[in-house]
């Protein structure tokens, strides 16, 4: 009802603007000077945006369905994968991923680094991290630390926010087919279609993909289908009406993780996985996960003076599905999620005395989990999944987000200024947990329904609200055309909620010592980082550098730790880190047919005090001075692209310095470095516009290492490990008409 409800509701709004008589007009959709297929990736470097772009961002995700792969060039930006292809990517049901050292999707954020037009459209944990084609994208601006107001939208902004704009309806007829192969049985179709201008001023355009593959090692593989339209249509010169809808169905088998010891010995961790045994609870079919998602927005605009916009964008997210998984005490635990998030923003762009303003107003409103409101729990009987209790049952709650904002940006000779403030008031859910003696194998919605008494030691039963003003500055000044200064200061934020399934896992350490869950909850607060930067930009007619500094400083950063007085795993919000670093992005092109890139990162990022036990306030676990989990100090990437007649030659390397698993920095993961290699060839044949054969290859010398590490896995309450993707290969066909 909820789907059927707003697709009436747009295309009300569409025939209420047809109807009042508005004389059409053609906008053309301007595409940073790129042809449509091709994806601009942008970074922000004080006002300057650094890009890669091109068809050279498919080198880097070959399979054009993890925005987070496309984007792993520029400096200080972290990504690790143990599925080459982007759809198994996750560990602890967030994507590994990290900002400068800072993991912004850790373990209980119920959000997601990425943006669509400036929306907070996706959620954690689910299924909605892999919904988007990127084909369907135009432009993705990165964001690093310091951002403007409007940018860093949503429950969470910590460490920085990736925005994907959406590539709008052409305005001739386009299509667009790619048929992709691979290693591991891997098998992706993607069609596009541009209706061009329609009578009445419309354009459209649909895309639909099917992906398959299978895993590189052990049994199981992953499957997603996924539909994409858009509609626009110009009302006169003054309004515009722009609609789009995703739906997105996968299910995905995952890869098994494992301990430090374990990955110790990386032999040993490239060659086993879950087993195919159903009698036992490591059985690969009882680690999966499946979900179906919908996604639908609008965009309103309305021109009201020579200068002045008024955009009004509501949009909705439904996320259905399961994760089931072996858990420690080798039974199997079925996580059911229904919940969906829904929200608008307004926003008035205008110049006053020669400012650019830019003010708004969002409402967000995202159901649970997380944290998680209900688990099953199941035992294996010769071969079957047999029914044991509901580990955990709790409310349907949500996480409430109003934040009004303002940017001004004015420039005076040679120096600009852009300052800005949003007022985040953020409400955590209500947590009850309720007995489920007695309730049988049921549905959520029916388990609710019998009633069931709240225990009130394991609930929160008030919202929990912050609110507090978040600003930013930047000053930045040009010294002639070629050479610009900046410096930047920004505050971001972010707020756990994984205390609760941590304290569920393990009432029998506190309970006999009287914790209650409220007590814990009470002492949330939010994590604040507080951002500067330094930098220059400085180019030429064939090259461009962009040096940067930067120091941040976290205030109640959480960590998950070992208490030794309870003898428990869980994470505490009373840290105190600091970071500070360089980045360094160039660009040089000696000749028209040859382009270098490279980037390089120094990412110092620790703690500065020892911490207290959260729990019992006894005890303290020495951690000052380690670099944060995760984090590593070092990264090098490199890119060079040559063209040859028809086909161009792009070779790239990574590297990434020694990493730690635990924040008392003994769980050492060295550094590694990968090598790929993309040929491409591409002209004009067959009557159709362009035809690209492509040929990748992904770690070319099949380096093992490890690649995503999760500091707080729910399953095993301590570091867990994922192996790296070793050697694939795939190929790829676009005929684009």
């Amino acid at each position: 009802m909820k789907k059927i409800f707003l697709f009436v509701f747009l295309l009300s709004v569409s025939e209420s603007l047809s109807a009042a008589g508005a004389k059409p007009d053609v906008e053309m959709v301007a595409m940073n000077g790129v042809t449509a297929e091709e994806l601009v990736v942008q970074g922000r470097k004080g006002d300057v945006l650094q890009r890669v772009t091109g068809k050279e961002t498919e080198v880097l995700n070959p399979s054009q369905m993890s925005v987070y792969k496309a984007i792993n060039l520029l400096p200080s930006i972290n990504q690790q994968s143990v599925d080459p292809w982007g759809l198994a990517d996750i560990v602890n049901y967030h994507e590994s991923f990290r900002f400068r050292g800072v993991e912004a999707t850790a373990g209980g954020v119920p959000a997601t680094t990425v943006n669509i037009e400036g929306l907070p459209l996706t959620g954690r944990p689910g299924g909605g991290a892999t919904i988007y084609d990127l084909e369907n994208f135009g432009t993705i601006n990165i964001y690093t630390g310091v951002m403007p107001a409007y940018a860093g939208l949503g429950l969470a902004d910590v460490g920085g926010k990736i925005n994907m704009e959406i590539r709008r309806p052409e305005d001739k007829f386009d299509m667009l087919l790619k048929q992709s192969i691979g290693s591991d049985s891997f098998r992706r179709t993607y069609l596009r279609v541009d209706t061009g201008l329609l009578p009445g001023d419309v354009r459209a355009f649909f895309s639909f993909s099917d992906v398959s593959a299978d895993k590189w090692k052990g049994e199981g593989d992953s499957k997603r289908k996924n539909f994409m339209a858009g509609v626009s249509k110009q009302f006169g010169d003054n309004v515009k009406l722009e609609t789009f809808v995703t739906w997105s169905k996968g299910t995905i088998h995952n890869y098994k993780p494992f301990t430090y010891s374990e990955i110790s010995n990386l032999d040993y961790a490239y060659s086993t996985d879950y087993g195919i045994d159903p009698k036992k609870y490591d059985y690969y079919d009882y680690n999966k996960n499946e979900f179906e998602d919908w996604m639908v927005m609008a965009n309103l605009e309305i021109k009201t003076g020579d200068r002045s916009t008024l955009s009004i964008k509501p949009y909705y997210w439904s996320d259905n599905g399961y994760y089931l998984e072996g858990i420690a005490d080798k039974n199997i635990r079925r996580w059911d999620i229904d919940h969906d998030l829904k929200g608008i923003l307004v926003e008035y762009r205008t110049n006053v005395a020669g400012a650019d303003l830019d003010l708004g107003y969002l409402y967000h409103s995202q159901e649970r989990p997380g944290p998680p409101t209900s688990w099953k729990v199941y035992n294996q009987t010769g071969g079957q999944l047999v029914f044991s209790k509901y580990s955990l049952l709790s409310n349907s709650s949500s996480h409430e987000l109003h934040t009004p904002f303002i940017e001004a940006k004015h420039r005076i000779g040679d120096y600009q200024i852009e300052a800005g403030l949003k007022y985040v008031i953020y409400s955590l859910p209500s947590i009850l947990t309720y007995n489920t003696t007695g309730i049988g194998d049921v549905s959520y919605e029916d388990a609710l329904a019998v009633n069931p008494a709240v225990i009130a030691s394991q609930s929160a039963q008030d919202a929990k609200t912050f609110r507090r003003l978040f600003p930013d500055v930047t000053l930045s000044r040009t010294l002639n055309d070629n050479v610009t200064l900046f410096a930047s200061y920004g505050e971001n934020y972010v707020t756990h909620v994984d205390i609760y399934p941590y304290y569920m896992q393990q009432l029998a350490y506190f309970s006999p010592k009287g914790i209650t869950f409220g007590q814990l909850w009470d002492r949330k607060v939010m994590e604040i980082s507080k951002n500067f930067e330094l930098g220059i930009n400085a180019k030429g007619s064939n090259w461009s550098i962009v040096p940067t500094f930067y120091y941040t400083k976290h205030d109640n950063k959480q960590a998950v730790l070992h208490d030794e007085s309870l003898d428990a795993y869980y994470p505490m919000n009373n840290a105190e880190a600091e970071g500070y670093g360089i980045e360094l992005e160039g660009e040089y092109k000696p000749a028209d047919k040859l382009r270098l890139y490279g980037s390089f990162s120094w990412n110092r990022f620790f703690f500065s005090q020892d911490i207290n036990s959260d729990a019992t306030g006894n005890g303290i676990i020495h951690v000052k001075g380690n670099q944060v989990p995760d984090a590593p100090e070092f990264l090098a990437k490199g890119m060079v692209s040559y063209k040859t007649g028809n086909l161009t030659i792009t070779p790239v390397v990574r590297y990434t310095s020694v990493r730690y698993g635990d924040v008392k920095s003994t769980e050492r993961i060295p550094g590694f470095t990968l090598y790929d290699l993309d040929l491409t060839w591409s002209s004009g044949m067959f009557g159709f516009k362009n035809v690209d054969c492509s040929l990748s290859f992904l770690n070319i010398f099949d380096k093992k290492y490890v690649s995503l590490i999760s500091t707080s896995d729910y399953k095993t309450l301590k570091t867990s490990y994922l192996p790296g993707a070793p050697f694939t290969v795939m190929a790829s066909v676009s005929f684009h008409y």
